[in-house]
């Protein structure tokens, strides 16, 4: 189980380091071409192509680590009122089949990669293949299934938490008034008997 963890926290900030980069260069990029465009009046060749590329890398490895750190766009309306029993199943049903749904998103992606890849299509400017940019989607979403894997075994694995996301588990608000209803009369004997 270290093993995982280590694994999981070397992910992460790969993941992390990929993301940040990825959108600074996309910045620096887009913003480097319109000053051009716009003062030198000649534009950068290259810079749609890179900014393309950036926009699918930043999205799809950021799809682990928006569910690792859950994140993503999620509906909770139902979630909220259900009572403990049905958020854990909701919980480990919504890991489940967001986890399905990512690896056969995986394998349909690299299926679509190999295509692209057996075209030889390259891009117009730079001249690279255009399977550099697709070869990102199985990769993302393999992240992607596997962060959900995570989560699902999460669920399983701690009968009395309820993870959405894989580092902290869902508290809700009933649940920390009811707590601090129950600390505040201690807190206030303790404080009345340390007056004395």
């Amino acid at each position: 189980m270290l093993l995982l963890k280590r694994i999981d926290s070397i992910v992460s900030k790969i993941e992390e380091f990929i993301l940040s980069t990825g959108i600074i260069l996309m910045a620096a990029i887009l913003i480097g071409n319109v000053i051009a465009r716009v003062v030198f009046n000649n534009s950068w060749t290259f810079a749609e192509e890179v900014g393309q590329f950036l926009v699918v890398l930043v999205t799809f490895m950021g799809l682990g680590y928006g569910v690792r750190k859950g994140k993503h766009v999620n509906m909770s309306a139902f979630l909220d009122l259900a009572p403990k029993k049905g958020k854990k199943f909701m919980a480990l049903f919504i890991a489940f089949i967001s986890m399905v749904v990512m690896f056969l998103f995986a394998y349909y992606s690299y299926e679509y990669t190999m295509t692209v890849v057996a075209r030889g299509r390259v891009t117009p400017a730079l001249e690279i293949p255009r399977y550099f940019t697709t070869m990102i989607l199985p990769i993302g979403f393999t992240l992607g299934g596997i962060q959900y894997l995570v989560n699902l075994i999460l669920n399983l694995t701690h009968k009395e938490k309820i993870y959405l996301n894989n580092e902290i588990p869902l508290t809700g608000v009933a649940e920390e008034v009811e707590e601090a209803n129950v600390e505040s009369p201690r807190k206030l004997q303790s404080e009345e008997y340390m007056s004395c």
